[in-house]
């Protein structure tokens, strides 16, 4: 097949073929503590396969893993090839997601049906709450899988269930919240321990939690891979793409192993932009790629509530594009360009696409000082400095 319908910048090196040693005459031959025998891998650009011709390989496998950066806009797009590559060839495929947590499959489920639009199903699924990455980041994929009536599987777990292990542990666990864990738990990779106690160690939650911190990421990745098998199983011709960020793919001790150990089957682990030594161990491929960001968004400077009708604002950040508009603390949104915002995932959809310095139309419910209420409109200039995380 042809590969030039993948862009070069996705070059990928088979990272157990093609990242070649170094020569031995570059060595130093004498080997002490001080000096260590320190022989790295190297990739051969010019041998380097694309992203195609690594999928024609892996395509024995069932399940690819694409591990992710989050905010890393290239990472998405190669996982959007990935989907688009197996779709075309195999059909039958569905995508296994991190990004929404499984008690809210059947929301995702109405969305693919056509039940429910996309604003409900986001805010239904908590993700501008529960996940809260820029949605710009992900929407591609969501809208390749609805086109195209491709499954979207939510892997991970409930962030009631995590939290509360992080607080109490496993042991200090409601009766429900303990109907939520995995069917069980492997605690044998003493590497992936050590993994997880090095990330414990930069970012410390308390000297005496380790262990909760263990068992959060361990919950993390066995419900992952517990999602998974479900669907595998129901589906059993099916081919899955797994998107996952990629502390939880690296290694393949995170998800990939367990799910494994589930299904009886090996899997393709591929990572982008890993740019640790240990690649070999970490990943069958790791691509290449150039990083791409998205444009900044534009913002209204707000932060929003539910309301009757509506959303409102409950304070305006500084420097607030709608508050020098004229719209005050406790006005109610009612529209964004004639589309009605009844939900804060309306608002960050009818914004989704703006940039600072878009014009738009907003229509509004005020009271006055005299308990009376109106309706009114005026225009806006969306601002481009972003306020705390979470607010449009």
């Amino acid at each position: 097949m042809s590969s030039s319908k993948f862009p070069r910048l996705m070059t990928v090196a088979a990272a157990f073929t093609l990242l070649a040693p170094l020569s031995c005459a570059t060595q130093s031959t004498r080997t002490t503590a001080q000096e260590p025998d320190w022989n790295p891998r190297v990739v051969v650009l010019r041998d380097a396969p694309t992203l195609r011709d690594v999928l024609d390989e892996a395509d024995e496998h069932r399940v690819i893993f694409v591990g992710e950066t989050h905010t890393r806009l290239d990472h998405h797009l190669v996982q959007l090839e990935v989907l688009k590559y197996l779709h075309r060839r195999h059909g039958d495929v569905a995508v296994g997601v991190e990004w929404f947590q499984y008690p809210v499959q059947e929301n995702l489920d109405a969305y693919l049906a056509g039940r429910i639009d996309e604003a409900e199903m986001l805010e239904r699924t908590g993700y501008f709450e529960r996940w809260r990455f820029d949605y710009r980041l992900y929407r591609p994929i969501v809208a390749y899988a609805k086109a195209n009536g491709i499954p979207l599987v939510a892997l991970n777990a409930p962030a009631e269930l995590t939290r509360a292990i992080g607080d109490v542990g496993l042991d200090g666990l409601s009766a429900d919240l303990r109907a939520r864990l995995p069917e069980a738990y492997d605690r044998s990779d003493a590497a992936y321990t050590t993994r997880v106690r090095e990330s414990f160690e930069q970012h410390p939650a308390g000297s005496d939690k380790f262990q909760n911190f263990l068992d959060v990421m361990l919950t993390w990745d066995e419900t992952m891979a517990e999602q998974a098998a479900r669907h595998l199983r129901a589906h059993p011709g099916r081919r899955m793409v797994v998107m996952a960020g990629s502390g939880h793919v690296a290694y393949r001790s995170g998800i990939p192993k367990r799910l494994e150990r589930r299904i009886g089957e090996r899997t393709t682990v591929l990572l982008v932009g890993w740019d640790r030594a240990d690649g070999v161990e970490a990943a069958d491929y790791v691509v290449m790629s150039e990083p791409r960001e998205l444009p900044p968004a534009g913002l209204l400077g707000a932060f929003l509530g539910a309301a009757d009708g509506g959303v409102r604002i409950l304070e305006l950040s500084s420097n607030s594009a709608i508050g020098d508009a004229g719209i005050l603390k406790d006005d109610v949104l009612l529209s964004i360009d004639d589309a009605a915002v009844d939900s804060f995932a309306a608002v960050k959809l009818a914004l989704l696409d703006r940039a600072p310095g878009d014009k738009v139309t907003i229509r509004y419910r005020h009271r006055n000082w005299l308990g009376q209420e109106g309706e009114h409109s005026t225009e806006v200039t969306l601002r481009g400095r972003m306020p705390p995380r979470g607010h449009p």
